[in-house]
């Protein structure tokens, strides 16, 4: 396979979770409305400083995509139920946030707990001789 992943799926599962599936096997979970809150259009950022515009707060919990449709081979326009339409979600961007928005129901145990907790507080300084390791010793 050559070139960028491509979407072979993209449909709504769950009341706010967006799945894609894309070419090269891998399944991203979105959550619809963290989504919303991530569109990069130059109603939602400043085109020249990159600033965000949209502040999170004036995304509704319960805005949902009214449509999707692909733009050529390379992006997704979604119609939002807040009246939103100018959003462009490209593929890359997509792929590029999907750690963030991946919705799997968590990290795992490895991931988190007191000693992740434990070794990021030592990375920070902390620790258990500091007594706020997180580890509960």
């Amino acid at each position: 396979m050559s070139g960028n992943p491509l979407p072979v799926e993209i449909k709504q599962s769950g009341s706010r979770e967006l799945r894609i599936v894309w070419n090269d096997g891998q399944v991203n979970d979105f959550d619809v409305v963290e989504l919303r809150r991530s569109c990069r259009c130059a109603n939602c950022v400043d085109e020249l400083t990159g600033a965000q515009i949209l502040h999170p707060s004036q995304v509704a919990e319960d805005v949902r995509p009214q449509t999707i449709r692909q733009v050529g081979n390379y992006a997704f326009q979604v119609n939002w139920s807040d009246g939103h339409t100018s959003g462009i979600f490209t593929f890359d961007y997509l792929r590029q946030i999907a750690e963030t928005f991946d919705a799997p129901s968590g990290p795992s145990a490895d991931e988190t707990g007191p000693a992740a907790d434990a070794e990021e507080n030592e990375q920070a300084g902390g620790g258990c001789s500091a007594s706020d390791c997180g580890c509960g010793s």
